[in-house]
């Protein structure tokens, strides 16, 4: 399960950095574009706010496989660790139905709707293929979802045989 994270996060990881820095060329060139013909074009302009969308959701992705998403600790620190464990858990499994439901097949249910329309400023771009943020966003979490519930799970069955082997020694 760690080798797979560590794919997952590679493959997050590249597709932000290649995403920013094709956003931070976009955007540069709308900002020329504006300064010296007085026009950046509607192109860049629909592409920076793809990649963007792109780079959020994505990231928010990796974000959340890191952990590293907002988190509100007021009162945990007064529970127990084993407690901590078990609200990680539920919280997690919370998580796990909202990513499920809103982002992996609410994002599939806008793609397959939205498949055939094209985009106006970028006629060889479908609306879906733009949507597909949403889908794949929902699936890395989805997964990120289940390792960390399954961590939590191997860190509660390890603080649970210390405390048995404590009491047998």
């Amino acid at each position: 399960m760690h080798a797979i994270k560590r794919w997952a996060d590679r493959i997050l990881a590249t597709t932000c950095i290649i995403l920013c820095g094709l956003l931070v060329v976009a955007v540069t060139w709308q900002v020329v574009g504006r300064f010296f013909f007085n026009s950046s074009g509607a192109f860049s302009e629909e592409l920076s706010k793809i990649m963007f969308v792109w780079f959020v959701l994505l990231g928010a992705a990796l974000l959340f496989g890191e952990k590293g998403h907002m988190a509100i600790e007021i009162g945990l620190d007064m529970m127990s660790a084993r407690k901590q464990l078990v609200f990680q858990i539920l919280i997690s499994l919370l998580i796990l139905g909202f990513v499920t439901s809103i982002l992996l097949v609410g994002g599939i249910d806008a793609v397959n709707r939205t498949m055939r329309q094209t985009n106006a400023a970028i006629p060889f771009i479908r609306t879906g293929q733009i949507y597909l943020a949403l889908p794949l966003s929902g699936a890395f979490s989805v997964f990120y979802c289940f390792y960390n519930i399954w961590n939590d799970f191997r860190s509660l069955a390890e603080m649970d045989q210390d405390q048995s082997s404590k009491m047998e020694g």
